[in-house]
């Protein structure tokens, strides 16, 4: 058999290059062998030769300048301007140089008979100069000099000293802040007009607001607590054309702000919409008593804002007083605040006592839902308390004396005043003293009801007085060691 024939191309070397020389050379065999030699080999051939157009430009200029600067040159030497350094005269060093001959048929610098004029500056040029270079404060030594005055000159000694300057700036102080306060207690009435689109803008907010029932407000009525001058927009609105639910959406809005905020929104449109609601229909509408319950959130602007002016408007019904009443009972009033509104509402039915007003009843019965909530009430608020209570028998005696009412008709007290004694009795029997328990028995000896006297003076009698400890023999357990601070009486 004849032999097998290798082919040609294995006779004569290698069909391929090594694979460690395409990947150094070319990279990942993207090249052939063949041709990647024949680059790196005009590599070497070329190196250095190949210049780009950037640079061929950049030689060409600078052959250019040169070539031109010769061409200077020898045009100077020529003409004999340059002297060179074969041309140097040492004779001439100690002598008069060419520059003083060219000034010596000059005029002399400075005379004595010349007169130099003065160039005016403008003031205004030169405050802008200041302005531009912030010479003076830059430099203190220009507008104060070495010595901090000033005017340069050194200071005498009878000078103002540290304690001097301080009393100055302390009285200057002072005289700033009373401004202030002037300013905040007398301020300045400024004509303040409402811009017409911010008009036309409330004005169809308040169209809206007479239909709302539910759905988002107008993006510039949830704005309005926090812009200046918020009542006279909102006056814009027309809140007596408000529907209810409106009124409690915007009740939302507002009790969000500032208490004085909220206080003014409360006595300008919650408490107008709530009687005149109650005064119609003999009820509160739903979201009316939504209203006043949200706005008891903050007890403050709402005693402040709606109860205060409610009581003392001299016109309070009963009714009035039983629907609010309802909306304290459901919400918890903060101690501190209850004890504020207990005392103020003592010091208005006083006053309606003195002017013998029918709005009596209502403050009583205000004062004894309050009574009823069973707060540990500071003593002074007592006070108040049965002072109130025993300002009806003076003002009835004085009555009587003066012949206006007969006895029998003075002895007659409301029922609602006998009732607000009860709660006052039940509940605080222990916080008062002993010379105001007799006081009120006898208030109750001379105005006491049938029914309710009875109750409110075994109440009494069973307390102890202020500060005086539980008896050892009557109470039960253990006997008393003069510490009465953990005794529940």
């Amino acid at each position: 058999m004849p032999k097998a024939t290798t082919p040609t191309a294995t006779r004569g070397g290698r069909r391929h290059n090594p694979l460690s020389d395409d990947i150094v050379a070319t990279g990942v065999l993207k090249n052939s062998g063949k041709r990647a030699k024949r680059a790196t080999k005009q590599e070497d051939e070329e190196g250095q030769a190949y210049v780009d157009a950037k640079a061929s430009r950049k030689i060409l200029d600078m052959s250019r300048d040169l070539i031109d600067e010769e061409e200077k040159l020898q045009s100077a030497a020529s003409a004999g301007k340059i002297q060179t350094a074969f041309d140097f005269d040492p004779s001439r060093i100690g002598g008069e140089s060419d520059q003083d001959d060219d000034f010596e048929n000059d005029e002399a610098w400075g005379d004595e008979d010349e007169v130099v004029e003065g160039i005016e500056v403008d003031v205004h040029d030169m405050e802008t100069f200041d302005q531009i270079l912030n010479t003076k404060e830059q430099d203190p030594l220009l507008t104060h000099g070495w010595d901090g005055n000033p005017d340069g000159t050194q200071e005498e000694e009878s000078g103002t000293n540290l304690a001097d300057l301080i009393l100055a700036k302390i009285a200057e102080k002072e005289s700033a802040n009373f401004g202030a306060r002037e300013e905040v207690a007398h301020p300045m009435e400024e004509d303040y007009e409402l811009p017409p689109k911010a008009v036309e803008v409330y004005t169809k907010i308040g169209l809206i607001l007479a239909r709302y029932k539910s759905g988002p407000l107008p993006k510039p009525f949830k704005v309005l607590p926090t812009i200046p001058h918020w009542e006279d927009y909102l006056a814009l609105t027309r809140p007596d054309q408000w529907t209810p639910n409106a009124c409690y959406e915007a009740t939302r809005i507002f009790v969000s702000a500032k208490s004085n905020v909220v206080q003014k929104f409360t006595e300008m449109v919650i408490l107008d919409r709530v009687r005149d609601e109650i005064h119609e229909t003999k009820k509160l509408n739903v979201h009316l008593f939504k209203c006043l319950k949200r706005a008891l959130y903050k007890p403050a602007s709402f005693f402040k804002g709606f109860l205060f002016p409610l009581a003392a408007s001299g016109t309070c019904t009963l009714r009035e007083a039983q629907i609010v009443a309802a909306v304290l009972t459901r919400v918890s009033i903060p101690v501190l605040h209850s004890a504020a509104a207990i005392k103020t509402l003592c010091d208005i039915a006083a006053e309606q006592a003195s002017q013998q007003s029918e709005c009596v009843s209502a403050t009583n019965f205000l004062l004894k839902v309050l009574l009823e909530k069973k707060y540990a009430l500071p003593w002074q608020c007592i006070d108040s308390l049965v002072f109130h209570f025993l300002r009806y028998a003076a003002t009835a005696n004085a009555e009587v004396r003066a012949g206006t009412t007969s006895s029998a008709a003075a002895r007659q007290l409301p029922v609602i005043f006998h009732q607000c004694l009860l709660a006052f009795a039940e509940r605080y029997r222990n916080d008062i003293t002993e010379d105001q328990r007799e006081a009120l028995l006898d208030l109750l000896l001379n105005f006491g009801h049938e029914k309710i006297a009875p109750e409110i003076r075994r109440e009494l009698l069973a307390g102890r007085g202020r500060g005086v400890p539980i008896d050892p023999i009557e109470q039960d357990g253990p006997a008393f060691d003069g510490d009465d601070t953990m005794v529940m009486g």
